[in-house]
C-alpha cells in the first residue's frame, strides 16, 4: 500500500481507498488504511458502520484541496436523500457510540480469536481451502474436490452451494456468501462466547461441503 501511495504521489493520480466495509472500526482501527503508516487516501468511501446499518447512509471523505476545489467548482449535482435528517441522527448517535465504547479496540482485541477459530475451520475441513482475518473481518476461500475454487466468483450458486447456504441458516447463521468467499463480520459489540459458537455453528455448516 505505501508503495501505491507513492506511485500515485509521483505521477499526479488520486488514490480512492473503498472502506465501505472495514470503515469505522472493523478492522481494529478506525479506517483500514491506517494500518499502513504514512498512507492516507485523497477521497475514500466508506457506508456500513456508519450507522450500524440502522438506516442508510454512506459518506464520502476528500483532502482539503480536493474540498476547496469543489468549494468554488460546483458538481451540479444532488442525491434525493442527501443528508436526510433521520439518517444524519442515527450515524451521529452511532459514531458516538463507537468512540465512546472503544469498539475499534474491542475489535483489535478479537483479531487473536478470530484468527484461532479460522485456523481450526482450516485445519478440520477440507473445503476450506485457507482462511484470513484483520480485526473483526474475515474471510475463508472454500474449495472443491479438485483443491480448486469451489465455484468461480458472481456465477450463480450451483446445488452444492445453496445446500451450504441452507445449511448456515439452519444452524442460525447469516452471512455473506459470495462464493467462493465466505465473508465473517461479526457486531463489533460482541463477545467472546458468542463469536466462538458462531463459529461452531459453521463448523457444523461446513459439513455440507466437505469431500
Amino acid at each position: 500500500m505505501p508503495g501505491i501511495r507513492a506511485l500515485c504521489d509521483k505521477y499526479g493520480i488520486l488514490l480512492l481507498l473503498d472502506e465501505v466495509m472495514v470503515g469505522f472500526g472493523r478492522t481494529g482501527k478506525t479506517w483500514g488504511y491506517q494500518h499502513f503508516d504514512g498512507v492516507i487516501p485523497d477521497i475514500f468511501t466508506s457506508a456500513k458502520g456508519l450507522s450500524a446499518a440502522y438506516m442508510p447512509i454512506a459518506v464520502v471523505g476528500v483532502r482539503q484541496k480536493i474540498k476547496d476545489f469543489y468549494m468554488d467548482n460546483a458538481l451540479g449535482w444532488g442525491a434525493t436523500f442527501a443528508n436526510h435528517p433521520v439518517a444524519m441522527a442515527c450515524a451521529y448517535e452511532c459514531v458516538k457510540h463507537t468512540l465512546k465504547e472503544k469498539l475499534p479496540e474491542r475489535a483489535a482485541s478479537m483479531e487473536k480469536i478470530m484468527v484461532e477459530e479460522l485456523a481450526k475451520i482450516v485445519e478440520k475441513h477440507s473445503s476450506v481451502r485457507q482462511a484470513r482475518a484483520i480485526g473483526l473481518f474475515g474471510c475463508l476461500d472454500l474449495a472443491g474436490p479438485d483443491g480448486s475454487t469451489l465455484q468461480e466468483y458472481q456465477q450463480p450458486q450451483t446445488a452444492k452451494t445453496q445446500a451450504f447456504r441452507k445449511a448456515m441458516f439452519d444452524n442460525g447463521l447469516w452471512g455473506l456468501f459470495r462464493p467462493p468467499l465466505l465473508h465473517c463480520a461479526p457486531p463489533l459489540t460482541i463477545t467472546e462466547a458468542e463469536l466462538r459458537d458462531g463459529f461452531a455453528r459453521l463448523d457444523k455448516a461446513l459439513e455440507t461441503l466437505d469431500f
